[in-house]
């Protein structure tokens, strides 16, 4: 069964993560803080695991298709360690298109890009998401280059779990020693004068 929807379950859950960091930061909530803590941490840890839910079950279950194809459009997205990953889409013979495919990191550099326009390439990707598991270039600037797909959504959850550690510790050290805010008044009367 394809549970693509969970990974719309995950962002659903880091909303609201979102939210109690800042019911937290701002003081707002009439929550008592331990249980905003508490439901901030669970949001988080729910979000990992809908998505690792959702990858591994594609990985085991989703159907494969191999198709082969020219490069119409590659956009390649620059990371700031250097590295590179691909968004392309190929058209068959048949003037038709494939749907667009977005790769992990390709190159660790921008000058060693291997997928171009024009190229003509083997793709083997998971129907339910569309997901590269394997490249191959037939022909093209880089012939025999060939990409497998190495991450399997281990970096949205350490990324995730990173974020989430460190927005608890800036949450509960901003919300420690603050109290609820009570209104001040707006006049006071003086009865004596």
């Amino acid at each position: 069964m394809n549970l693509f929807w969970l990974k719309y379950v995950s962002y659903a859950f880091l909303a609201g993560a979102a939210f109690f960091y800042f019911a937290l930061r701002l003081n707002r909530l009439p929550l008592r803080r331990a249980t905003q803590l508490i439901l901030y941490a669970v949001c988080i840890v729910l979000a990992c695991v809908a998505w690792h839910v959702q990858e591994s079950n594609s990985d085991r279950y989703s159907p494969r298709r191999l198709i082969i194809g020219t490069v119409t459009s590659v956009n390649e997205n620059g990371h700031k360690s250097g590295s590179i990953d691909d968004d392309f889409q190929l058209q068959f013979e048949s003037g038709s298109r494939s749907p667009e495919f977005s790769t992990d990191i390709v190159a660790d550099r921008a000058d060693k890009q291997p997928i171009h326009r024009g190229d003509l390439l083997g793709v083997l990707y998971r129907t339910w998401d569309n997901v590269p598991l394997t490249i191959d270039e037939i022909q093209g600037q880089h012939v025999g280059w060939r990409y497998k797909r190495s991450d399997d959504g281990d970096a949205y959850i350490f990324g995730v779990s990173a974020g989430g550690l460190v927005g608890f510790i800036g949450a509960f050290a901003a919300s420690r020693n603050r109290r609820a805010q009570v209104p001040s008044p707006v006049t006071a009367l003086h009865i004596n004068e």
